[in-house]
């Protein structure tokens, strides 16, 4: 079992929030053909890939030795966590960040089970064969510098949160004022 220091766990949420931005905007530039900066904050981070991967490794580390119960509970806590972040981002900032809706075998647009198989593989590929060398990166991290770079990019992070919800919420109010306007107007033709 790896026992990991605080240090290290944020360390590993910020890797994994940037691994999860370039991939995901990587697949989806593919597909659009155009660049796409994926993402809810300005900077290169996509904290539900950070905060998916610190989950998954707290859920999967105990079972190192099951390929099957890898799978299982990384399926079960991205899927979770895939589906409480896009319920609770489309209630806080009125937007829904993605949608699934069109696709069979979805939870209320939240989750599909394509997806949720998905992270299951990922979790697998992550667990044997991400992790270990970045692990072993963040722990030659000597204390001093962990915590150097723990702190400045907490702040970056910090600040681009904040100008990121701020930036969300004014844009979940204009489109709530933009729906009751729309209302008015068909409501007086």
């Amino acid at each position: 079992m790896y026992v990991y220091t605080l240090g290290q766990w944020l360390l590993f949420f910020f890797l994994y929030c940037f691994l999860g931005w370039v991939w995901e905007s990587c697949y989806v530039s593919a597909r659009q053909r155009r660049w796409v900066n994926r993402g809810f904050l300005h900077g290169p981070l996509l904290p539900i890939y950070g905060f998916g991967a610190v989950i998954i490794l707290w859920a999967t580390l105990p079972v190192r030795g099951s390929l099957a119960l890898i799978f299982l509970l990384g399926m079960l806590a991205a899927t979770a966590l895939e589906y409480v972040v896009g319920a609770a981002m489309e209630k806080i900032f009125k937007v829904r960040y993605w949608d699934y809706r069109s696709q069979p075998f979805q939870l209320n647009g939240y989750s599909v089970r394509s997806s949720s198989i998905a992270w299951g593989f990922l979790t697998i590929l992550m667990t044997d064969v991400i992790h270990e060398p970045i692990a072993r990166t963040v722990l030659a991290v000597p204390p001093v510098i962990l915590l150097i770079c723990d702190f400045v990019i907490s702040v970056l992070f910090t600040a681009d949160a904040y100008e990121s919800i701020k930036a969300a919420l004014a844009l979940g109010h204009t489109l709530e004022a933009m729906t009751k306007l729309k209302a008015d107007i068909e409501e007086l033709q």
